[in-house]
């Protein structure tokens, strides 16, 4: 499922990869401005279209689902789970027992560090107490999900960013996922940068992607070779998601190869796409969109036709909570006035695609 961190991953989400960092306040607190960006989109039904998911966290915890026919977001009370993700816990999505159908896991971080998953029967998540790993993510570092090793099933990766810069991966047998240790890279995604994740040479193993943003705005990748991530020093962009604009992944052309985006939002609301060759993104001032993702509305990623290019979403929140989708035609996102849901992820709940961090 995994294509993109995503992410994660505003001037206020990953994954999805697809990557987030919530708020460590209020439950009820909007995502903090400034930070990174993530979400990916999941299709939790199987059916070739990437749907929605909101997560209200809090003591409630309420996980509700719309589902995509292809032109619209269908469902505003669909509860799939009435107690997932609690209180500021980091969810995200990933298919993860490789049925083909995306499911839901949570991360507590801190001193815990306890990674719990709900599996999708395509109606419903199923599980609470459902301990997939007890000891990933701790304290403030960055979880991610993708398929790095290429077996059809999504497993999960955390960056300790900062000096360090450490990536660990945790892989998923389908019931658990293995390793606590594994360091899968020892330098990537340095201080503050952004990291994104995606199959950016088309080889069906998920890479990863770090966006260093500012006015330097480079952008990193290291491959996966299915047990570890090739690389620091392989510049893929020399200027990208400038200053504190919002990057994601996403196949937008279908090639088979994962590309970046990026979100200037604010009143401009420009949408630049640069798309992968297998070995670098080309392209900078490709503008796929001139009017999308307003303001502080949060942006996403996903596949919402079945087409196989990946389109964008904007939440609006608040209580408004409309849902609008641009379609990619492989050159260009179509559409700005979309409607395809008109409540959905009401006031400050947590929408996947798109998580602000």
């Amino acid at each position: 499922m995994f294509s993109a961190t995503r992410l994660v991953i505003l001037p206020a989400v990953a994954a999805a990869t697809l990557i987030v960092q919530l708020p460590a306040t209020s439950a009820s607190a909007a995502p903090p401005a400034g930070g990174g960006f993530s979400g990916v989109a999941g299709d939790f039904n199987g059916d070739g279209r990437d749907d929605i998911v909101t997560f209200t966290r809090g003591t409630a915890a309420d996980v509700y689902v719309a589902l995509s026919n292809g032109a619209s977001f269908q469902g505003t009370g669909w509860k799939w789970h009435d107690y997932f993700a609690v209180g500021t816990e980091t969810p995200l999505v990933g298919d993860f027992n490789g049925d083909g159908r995306d499911d839901i896991a949570t991360f507590t971080k801190g001193a815990a560090a306890d990674v719990y998953v709900a599996l999708s029967n395509g109606s419903s998540f199923q599980g609470t107490g459902w301990k997939w790993h007890n000891y990933f993510a701790a304290g403030t570092e960055t979880p991610a999900v993708g398929d790095f090793n290429g077996d059809g099933r999504d497993d999960i990766a955390t960056f300790t960013r900062g000096t360090a810069a450490d990536v660990y991966v945790a892989l998923s047998n389908g019931s658990s996922f293995q390793g606590t240790g594994w360091k899968w890279h020892n330098y990537f995604a340095v201080g503050s940068e952004i990291p994104a994740v995606g199959d950016f040479n088309g080889d069906g193993r998920d890479d990863i992607a770090t966006f260093t943003r500012g006015t330097a705005a480079d952008v990193y990748v290291a491959t996966s070779n299915g047990s570890s991530f090739q690389g620091t020093g392989w510049k893929w962009h020399n200027y990208f998601a400038v200053g504190t604009e919002l990057p994601s992944v996403g196949d937008f052309n279908n090639d088979g190869r994962d590309d970046i985006v990026t979100f200037t939002r604010g009143s401009a609301a420009d949408v630049y796409v640069a798309t992968s060759n297998g070995s670098s993104f080309q392209g900078t001032g490709w503008k796929w969109h001139n009017y999308f993702a307003v303001g502080t509305e949060i942006p996403g990623t996903g596949d919402f036709t079945g087409d196989g290019r990946t389109d964008i979403a904007t939440f609006t929140r608040g209580s408004a909570a409309d849902v609008y989708i641009a379609r990619s035609t492989g050159s260009t996102f179509l559409g700005t006035g979309w409607k395809w849901h008109n409540f959905f992820a009401v006031g400050a709940e947590i929408p996947q695609p798109g998580i602000l961090w």
